[in-house]
């Protein structure tokens, strides 16, 4: 008796039907671990683009949405394209299939469909490019001028002076973080005088260029009171990554209450009118050409762009640039441009090993106790009291608000003097 043997070709299909029922076990775990992958507690992330805080970068989260979906159709028209040619025109002998030169029909749905897919980006992406720079003409906004410095930012309110009973004394001018009203129409003019910097604060807008030589403009509403963080998204130098800056919206009038602190003089003793620099330590003095304290005649040292952003000469001496503006020091979350969180310990820390934290910064190092030529470490404990002290009496404006903020936890740590480690000359 014959025994029945199936032909290859049916011994084939059966071994292929047999694998798709071993497959799908397969597709179905690396599908839950893709699902998993999204799940987990809610950690906020300072820098994430997906969570926006007002219209203009709901705005911008919606031209992610279009490109998602997009993308997401063409990757499975593709795929299942793919698919279906592997199956339905794999070799089922050794005769080679039909030559065919093309197909006209191919030509011209591979030629309409991405330029469908590009019509339904570009639109929507065009509106709100338009959109945004109408706003950012706005003539009513509420401007602050942000300086891109190596590597840190100083920032200016030009319609808010110093002192009101003298405007002729400059606007009010801080580093490193951004105090706005909520609700407040802002501006921001981007300048820089070294190279080229980018403006990002992920939560509230999109990125801007900080270009020497122009004047970008960048416009967001601050809707919602809370910290959010920024940095510079474009690389600027060995401390690029340490270029941040904080945003911080509160009400009107923790608001006013801060431009009221800004205004005083430090409490360095009960009557306001004899606050002076004088009454800093003198160790003090070797910080006057670089950074200024308001209320105090400590008024030398400049601001703004410089012709050179490293060093100026004044009266004939090269002296190094503008440095940060010290007025109310104390009540900022960081120092070195967020390098640190503003302690103490830290602040002691970036005092006696300035040039080791923080790469390539301009600020001398005036700690040298072996030499005998640079600052003692009495004459730094005196300075970290006095930098402590300049805020205002009554503690800083907006503490009750801002800490603890969901929005943006602060990501930096305090750093044992002792931890770091090399050179320490200026």
């Amino acid at each position: 008796m014959s025994r029945f043997v199936p032909r290859q070709s049916d011994a084939s299909a059966t071994a292929r039907g047999g694998r798709w029922p071993r497959l799908i076990p397969l597709l179905a775990l690396v599908g839950v671990v893709v699902l998993l992958t999204g799940c987990g507690p809610e950690v906020a992330q300072p820098y994430t683009t997906i969570t926006p805080q007002n219209e203009k970068t709901e705005d911008i989260q919606n031209l992610y949405k279009i490109t998602f979906w997009a993308s997401l159709v063409v990757f499975i028209g593709v795929q299942a394209a793919i698919a279906y040619t592997a199956l339905r025109f794999r070799r089922r002998n050794e005769d080679r299939p039909e030559q065919v030169h093309g197909s006209r029909k191919l030509e011209i749905a591979w030629t309409i469909i991405p330029a469908v897919i590009l019509l339904v980006l570009f639109i929507p992406t065009a509106q709100t490019i338009f959109k945004h720079a109408a706003a950012a003409e706005a003539e009513d906004a509420f401007r602050v001028d942000v300086l891109g410095k190596q590597w840190w930012w100083e920032i200016s309110y030009p319609t808010i002076p110093a002192n009101p009973d003298d405007p002729g004394q400059g606007p009010l001018i801080t580093a490193n973080e951004v105090i706005l009203p909520v609700g407040a129409n802002v501006v921001f003019v981007l300048q820089s005088n070294n190279v080229i910097h980018s403006f990002w604060v992920p939560q509230l807008s999109g990125k801007t260029d900080v270009m020497p030589g122009h004047d970008n403009r960048l416009q967001f509403i601050a809707e919602k009171p809370g910290v959010y963080w920024g940095e510079c998204a474009e690389f600027c130098g060995g401390s690029h990554a340490w270029m941040r800056f904080k945003v911080k919206v509160v009400p009107q009038d923790e608001f006013d209450a801060w431009i009221a602190a800004w205004r005083t003089p430090p409490a360095t003793d009960g009557n306001p009118d004899t606050a002076d620099v004088v009454e800093a330590p003198p160790a003090f003095g070797a910080c006057l050409a670089c950074h200024r304290v308001s209320g105090t005649n400590a008024q030398i040292a400049g601001q703004g762009l410089p012709a050179n952003p490293g060093y100026v000469e004044q009266d004939g001496t090269v002296v190094p640039g503008p440095g940060p503006n010290l007025s109310l020091l104390a009540c900022r979350d960081t120092i070195g441009a967020g390098i640190l969180e503003n302690t103490p310990q830290n602040m002691e820390t970036w005092l006696k090993r300035t040039n080791e934290v923080k790469e390539g910064v301009y600020m001398p190092n005036y700690y040298d106790p072996p030499e005998g030529e640079g600052l003692s470490d009495e004459q730094i404990d005196e300075l970290v009291t006095y930098l402590e002290s300049l805020k205002p009496a009554e503690g800083c404006p907006g503490d009750n608000l801002l800490v603890g903020s969901e929005v943006a936890p602060s990501d930096v740590e305090a750093l044992d003097p002792d931890q770091v480690t090399g050179d320490a000359s200026p």
